[in-house]
């Protein structure tokens, strides 16, 4: 993912890895539009246990199919 700078296959498996994808830009509701994280989740990413970063990245799954439009 990160070494490709691509977004993960919305059918896999959440996982507790990081969504980075190395594009970084904020939009006005403050979430990357790289890889859907809001500017909170990747301050705290670091300390999240394992449970919450697969949490966050369901929520930037869900981000990412609401603002694409699909499923």
């Amino acid at each position: 993912m990160n070494a490709e700078n691509q977004s993960p296959d919305p059918s896999s498996p959440v996982t507790s890895q990081s969504p980075c994808v190395d594009l970084c830009a904020i939009d006005a509701s403050e979430t990357c539009l790289g890889c859907f994280r809001t500017l909170d989740e990747i301050a705290r990413w670091s300390l999240m246990t394992e449970d919450q970063k697969r949490a966050t990245n369901r929520r930037c799954r869900e981000r990412r199919t609401s603002k694409s439009g699909t499923e």
